[in-house]
């Protein structure tokens, strides 16, 4: 295959995609030093290795964090990995979910993921935790499984961040989604904990979000 086909191709991949991965590349007939003569020519840019986007198509904060997810599983295409009956449990959690959702004072690096099975990473600027996700607990927001609110909130708790940044969170949340739904929060938090433990716990993310009674 002639090099302006692999470029077409690339693009075609990039519009799909955004940040793509090599072994997507590779799933539709680009090879390795197709992408590196890219590179070299200034199509393409390398996001991370492995991972890159088009020269012109517009970078994003959050491309080395879609990278990230991607890596986790480099062949799939999004669509794929979008699916119910394919979904793996890796998704955006805990401050980087808040972040990315503008919930709270929560900063998007160091990236969290939560993956049902370990995973190590030696990129300083990742952190997965062992911890199962339930497709119906994510959407999809610019590109990757980010958690839901009722999760994010729950999963905050569970990362020990400071009550008082998760009570500041829990109001934007429930500002942000009118249904929001407070006993599924109430109920996750018993997933944890006892049921003294849990009923403190989410009296005082009510007292600190100011709501009264569970939003009602």
């Amino acid at each position: 295959m002639v090099y302006s086909n692999h470029i077409t191709i690339i693009a075609e991949l990039s519009e799909s995609e955004g940040v793509f991965t090599t072994a997507q590349a590779h799933r539709m007939g680009v090879p390795r030093d197709a992408l590196h003569d890219a590179v070299e020519s200034g199509r393409i840019e390398r996001v991370m290795r492995g991972a890159y986007r088009m020269i012109g198509s517009g970078s994003s904060y959050v491309d080395e964090l879609i990278a990230i997810w991607k890596l986790t599983d480099p062949p799939a295409f999004t669509h794929e990995r979008m699916r119910h009956s394919s979904w793996d449990g890796i998704a955006v959690g805990g401050h980087t979910a808040a972040s990315l959702l503008g919930y709270g004072d929560f900063h998007l690096s160091p990236y969290r993921l939560y993956a049902p099975k370990r995973i190590n990473s030696r990129n300083p600027q990742v952190i997965f935790a062992k911890r199962y996700v339930q497709r119906d607990d994510v959407s999809f927001v610019q590109g990757v499984p980010v958690t839901r609110a009722e999760r994010t909130i729950a999963d905050l708790v569970r990362d020990d961040e400071d009550m008082s940044l998760v009570s500041d969170a829990l109001r934007d949340a429930a500002y942000r989604n009118r249904g929001f739904d407070f006993e599924k929060l109430e109920k996750m938090l018993k997933q944890d904990n006892s049921p003294a433990i849990a009923a403190e716990l989410y009296a005082t993310l009510l007292d600190g979000a100011r709501l009264a009674n569970g939003g009602r």
